[in-house]
């Protein structure tokens, strides 16, 4: 058993917890979906619910394509948001996207 370089986790342990992330985003991903084919809307209020910190939309398709960013990272000001994250939703199935919304779509002011 070899020891993982980041948090003093072993390998299997590392694994592990990447296993378990892949199973919160995809039950994640089947609650949107199902949210999406009933055609409701949700507030940011319930957004939230669902972990997502940011109340903005990324371009269509799908319709609504809600923005599945976790937290802001810029330097503040007017400096849109640089967090990076899968999109399971956007134009060619999985895909690396950039959230780009400003701080007060993450309730940070």
């Amino acid at each position: 058993m070899t020891d993982s370089k980041r948090n003093d986790r072993t390998d299997a342990q590392a694994r592990r917890l990447a296993e378990a992330a892949a199973l919160l985003i995809e039950a994640q991903d089947k609650a949107v979906a199902m949210i999406r084919e009933s055609g409701v809307e949700l507030s940011s209020a319930e957004r939230n619910s669902f972990e997502f910190r940011c109340s903005g939309e990324l371009p269509p398709p799908p319709t609504p394509h809600w923005c599945r960013c976790r937290r802001y990272r810029g330097s503040g000001g007017d400096d849109p948001c640089r967090t990076t994250f899968p999109d399971h939703g956007g134009v060619g199935g999985d895909q690396w996207v950039r959230c780009g919304h400003p701080k007060e779509t993450h309730g940070v002011y």
